[in-house]
């Protein structure tokens, strides 16, 4: 059965690594904990919290993409932006989880669940999350961030007290700009330069181990207002919706004709 790693940041904020290639992570207050994503939710994500801390804890999704939210349905309810509710759906379906269940096959790894129950256990019982809503954890206090763009609901957490924002796949080094629910990168852009008001020292993601500085969020915005498609290459994944990948200064965006000028 899988079991997940655990890894302790600061004495506040633990990372969880998905197998699968992507991390969530839990805020511990004095009170109460937040839990940031659920990953794929091949593994018992519950059981790995209670190894951590006994803290009564809150579940909020970043987004709605199958690697953030298919573990949301081993909870009793979840926080997730409202834009996100079917996008979640969607993703949790029997067919997306079907993909997931042949990702751990390959990897030689086993459900820590009976795989046919699984299939179907759909989003979990989503609840609407409000930016602007502050979690009080107790010495912590986690505001809701809107940072649409990757998709209409995406969200981040900042960490108000430590200065810290955890973004899930809002904002990186590798942006994917041109999925069908990403919305026009002009909006992304407004976000990107709406969030570095905020007062935050470095940044976490989903899908690297290292924190980033604040002030990559200007090399995102450059590479954004840059990208064209006679400056870009194709790229190769889901190419019915003809991708374009740019890349400047070690940062890249994925972007279609559709979201590129909106």
């Amino acid at each position: 059965m899988i079991q997940y790693k655990t890894e302790k940041l600061f004495p506040w904020l633990y990372r969880i690594h998905d197998p699968l290639n992507v991390y969530f992570y839990l805020i511990v207050g004095h009170n109460k904990a937040l839990l940031f994503d659920t990953g794929h939710g091949v593994g018992n994500i519950p059981e790995t919290i209670k190894a951590i801390t006994t803290k009564p804890y809150t579940v909020v999704l970043g987004h709605g993409h199958i690697d953030h939210a298919n573990g949301a349905y081993q909870f009793d309810e979840v926080y997730l932006h409202e834009g996100d509710f079917e996008l979640s759906r969607l993703h949790c379906s029997p067919e997306f989880r079907g993909g997931v269940a042949d990702d751990i096959e390959k990897k030689g790894l086993q459900l820590d669940a009976d795989p046919a129950v699984w299939r179907e256990a759909g989003s979990g019982n989503l609840k609407k999350l409000n930016p602007g809503t502050v979690f009080d954890l107790g010495g912590l206090h986690v505001e809701v961030v809107d940072m649409a763009g990757h998709t209409a609901g995406s969200i981040g957490l900042l960490v108000t007290e430590k200065r810290v924002l955890l973004n899930s796949d809002s904002a990186n080094s590798h942006s994917w700009m041109f999925l069908e629910e990403t919305l026009p990168i002009p909006q992304y852009i407004a976000m990107l330069e709406r969030v570095m008001e905020l007062e935050f020292d470095v940044f976490y993601t989903a899908h690297n181990e290292e924190p980033f500085p604040k002030s990559d969020f200007l090399r995102y915005i450059r590479v954004a207002k840059n990208a064209s498609i006679e400056k870009a290459e194709p790229y190769p994944v889901f190419p019915e919706l003809k991708p374009h990948m740019y890349t400047e200064d070690g940062v890249s965006i994925v972007f279609s004709e559709r979201t590129l000028h909106g």
